[in-house]
Parts: C-alpha cells; sequence; structure tokens
C-alpha cells in the first residue's frame, strides 16, 4: 500500500508539474492583473504542495501492518452517491435547483449514517440557503426553476 501511495503522489507531482509548465506558456501576468495562466499555475502549485507534503508523510511515516489494496472500501456507499449525483443531474432542470438540490443534500445526508428527520432536513435547508445567497444573490447565476416556477 506505501508504494502504491508513493507511486500516486508521483503521478499528482508530474501532473502539477506539467500543469505549472503550461501555464507558462500562457502567460502568468501579476496579482494585480493575472493573465489566463495565473489560476492554472496556482492551482498546479497548489496540487504539486500537497502531494509533497503527502509523499515526504509516507515515506518517513513507520509502516504498521499492510492493509489490502482497496481493502475496506464501501462499495454501496459509492454506489450510493454515484446514483444519487445521477438522479440530480436528470432531475434539476425538471423540480428546478431547490428542490432537487434538497432532496439531493437530504439523500447525501442520509447515506453515511442515520440521523434525525429534522438534521437532515435542516442541514439540507442551511445548504440551499448558502449557496442560493452565495451564487444566486452575489454572483447573479440563474438556476433551473423547474415546474413549481420556485427559484
Amino acid at each position: 500500500m506505501k508504494k502504491a501511495e508513493q507511486v500516486a503522489c508521483i503521478f499528482w507531482l508530474v501532473l502539477a508539474g506539467s500543469l505549472c509548465w503550461g501555464s507558462f506558456q500562457l502567460n502568468l501576468g501579476s496579482p494585480s492583473e493575472p493573465g489566463s495562466g495565473f489560476l492554472p499555475f496556482g492551482t498546479g502549485l497548489l496540487l504539486g504542495i500537497l502531494a509533497l507534503v503527502h509523499l515526504v508523510q509516507i515515506t518517513f511515516r513507520k509502516t504498521e501492518k499492510e492493509e489490502p489494496f482497496l481493502g475496506e472500501v464501501q462499495w454501496k456507499r459509492g454506489a450510493c452517491v454515484a446514483a444519487s449525483l445521477l438522479s440530480y443531474v436528470l432531475l434539476l432542470p425538471r423540480l428546478g435547483y431547490l428542490l432537487t438540490t434538497f432532496l439531493f443534500m437530504a439523500a447525501l445526508f442520509s447515506i453515511y449514517e442515520q440521523k434525525k428527520w429534522w438534521m437532515v432536513g435542516g442541514a439540507s435547508l442551511l445548504v440551499i440557503a448558502l449557496t442560493y445567497l452565495v451564487f444566486h444573490h452575489w454572483l447573479k447565476v440563474q438556476f433551473p426553476v423547474g415546474f413549481l416556477g420556485v427559484g
């Protein structure tokens, strides 16, 4: 498992390096007047730093009992999340942002652990309120309205 993680970190380092290299070709600009390569360069730099830190942690960590690769992956949860996401994409134009996002978040909050219905509903409403405030009111993004005409 340790070697697989090290190989993955090296992959991410190479990807980060190529992202930074490509960003130089696009013109970085300056922080006050960023060019088209500024954001990809920052992303590549952050990715490279995180991959390097993780590689150092893995390399110098004392190894305990070696776990089998993909040994404790919970496939049912992953399948439920993927099905929820697919449902979200298909229902969003028909039901609208507010209702679809509420149902999606409620499903996601319920997948991992049984919670009280009012906690799931409250957390889903909080997510909707925050995202609607940020994206619709501040950033002026238009969301799908759906058949209810709300949103």
